[in-house]
């Protein structure tokens, strides 16, 4: 009989079932535990969990949101529920280098639950069509289903689901290359740490400020003191 206990679950914010518990490595040390629901497509962060991901953690995730791209989705329920206090959450939208990305956050600072697609589109990812892209899109589609909630999208009448706000996007094979080998090189970086040239041209930027606020009278009185701390003495000859 094995005695390993299983980590302990929360419920879903959107179906209300058990997550998947999974610990990955945190950027400084030690691991970071979040929660995905396949069924639903979400992953719950703790309070600052999301930002505390190794590049490595971020990479890993990827590749499991995509080895599931292909279930069966539940839609975004009406309301969802924090699964640490039972409060409502809350949609809130952020920026990062690759647009606006939203999510569901709990009011008293728990945590946020994200859909797979809106932490994609975090972590550089996916991006939004071009005004070029949405043109040619629509001149060969009417509709299209979200890709966060997955409602239909008149493509006629707009450029982002009417229910959750999300705008037409897409996993752009480019911007997955681009990003992989980004959060790679900010892996490659991380592990091997500071040269030492780097760390000596650090502390002589900590040492130069000093130096150059001292005024002509403390140097000079500094050239005056022997190793002891005392001042030298003069003799003057007439």
């Amino acid at each position: 009989m094995s005695d390993t206990v299983a980590p302990p679950t929360i419920p879903c914010p959107n179906c209300r079932q058990a997550m998947q518990t999974q610990d990955l490595e945190r950027i400084n040390q030690g691991t970071v535990r979040v929660e995905l629901c396949f069924t639903c497509a979400g992953i719950w962060f703790d309070h600052l969990a999301s930002v505390e991901l190794a590049p490595a953690a971020v990479i890993e995730l990827f590749k499991e949101i995509q080895s599931h791209r292909d279930d069966a989705r539940q839609p975004v329920a009406n309301q969802l529920i924090c699964p640490r206090c039972d409060g409502a959450l809350v949609l809130s939208y952020d920026l990062s280098k690759s647009g606006r990305f939203s999510y569901f956050r709990c009011m008293h600072g728990d945590g946020r639950y994200t859909p797979f697609f809106q932490f994609l589109r975090e972590k550089q990812f996916v991006r939004s069509l071009t005004p070029a892209e949405l043109q040619r899109v629509r001149s060969q589609v009417r509709q299209v289903c979200c890709s966060q909630c997955g409602a239909p999208i008149d493509l006629e009448h707009s450029s982002e689901c009417k229910y959750c706000h999300a705008p037409v996007s897409f996993l752009d094979p480019g911007a997955v290359e681009k990003a992989v080998q980004m959060w790679s090189e900010v892996e490659s970086r991380r592990r091997v740490g500071p040269t030492p040239e780097a760390l000596g041209d650090a502390l002589l930027r900590m040492r130069l400020p000093q130096q150059q606020s001292a005024s002509p009278g403390t140097q000079l009185g500094r050239h005056l003191l022997d190793d002891k701390g005392v001042l030298q003495s003069r003799s003057h000859h007439r």
